[in-house]
């Protein structure tokens, strides 16, 4: 499955990440990595999320998948919260993230991005 474009999320009943290839659930895995990663959040779903405080698939991370990378140093933690930011952000410092060059993520539901442009996270602060 390497190189095939998928979308991933956090499936919060199941404890594990959903894998959705073109519009549909095809695996739950406790962990995977893609590359060239865009982070989308829909607006409207958000909103939708936070009048009704009932959690809802508006949010994941788009990119190619890869064999999992160790993680280093370089790596920032991400994560999003429909009720903090309209974004997905690194942790602990809530900066808004919208792209990674790999986002690995872990069986604890942690997910961890390689910034390839640091000037995204400095321009946001």
């Amino acid at each position: 499955m390497d190189g095939m474009k998928a979308d991933v999320y956090w499936h919060s009943r199941r404890r594990m990440w959903s894998l959705r290839i073109d519009g549909r659930v095809a695996d739950h895995l406790p962990t995977l990595a893609l590359q060239r990663c865009r982070m989308v959040v829909r607006e409207a779903e958000r909103q939708r999320c936070i009048s009704r405080r009932q959690r809802g698939v508006h949010a994941w991370i788009q990119g190619s998948l890869i064999t999992s990378p160790e993680i280093s140093e370089a790596f920032v933690e991400v994560g999003y919260s429909p009720f903090v930011c309209g974004s997905f952000t690194t942790r602990p410092g809530f900066l808004p993230i919208w792209e990674a060059a790999i986002v690995t993520f872990d069986k604890d539901g942690k997910a961890w991005a390689l910034v390839s442009d640091h000037a995204q996270l400095e321009t946001a602060s």
